[in-house]
């Protein structure tokens, strides 16, 4: 169910990979991953997706009700598994 625009925040989430990474294993799911993203998009759950692999990290801007409701849109990520995962709530655009 996408999320109520009346009640909707965005949160940042920034994914760090973890050292134990099966790297073969994660490219093999990197299709999947970007199928699941665009899935979320359309679905108004998931906005911008940006990934630094220089800094083995990932950066995933989420539209929820609240943490538990990102917390469930990231376990639907194939890739969700490989990272440590911090959530930020953002201000919206008219609080900055």
């Amino acid at each position: 169910m996408p999320p109520n625009p009346g009640t909707a925040q965005t949160f940042m989430v920034v994914g760090t990979l973890r050292d134990d990474t099966d790297l073969a294993e994660f490219a093999a799911l990197r299709e999947d991953e970007h199928q699941q993203l665009e899935v979320l998009r359309s679905q108004g759950k998931v906005g911008a997706h940006y990934v630094s692999p220089a800094r083995r990290a990932t950066f995933v801007e989420i539209v929820a009700a609240d943490q538990e409701q990102v917390a469930e849109t990231l376990a639907t990520l194939p890739f969700a598994r490989f990272f440590d995962a911090d959530v930020y709530p953002l201000a919206p655009a008219d609080a900055r």
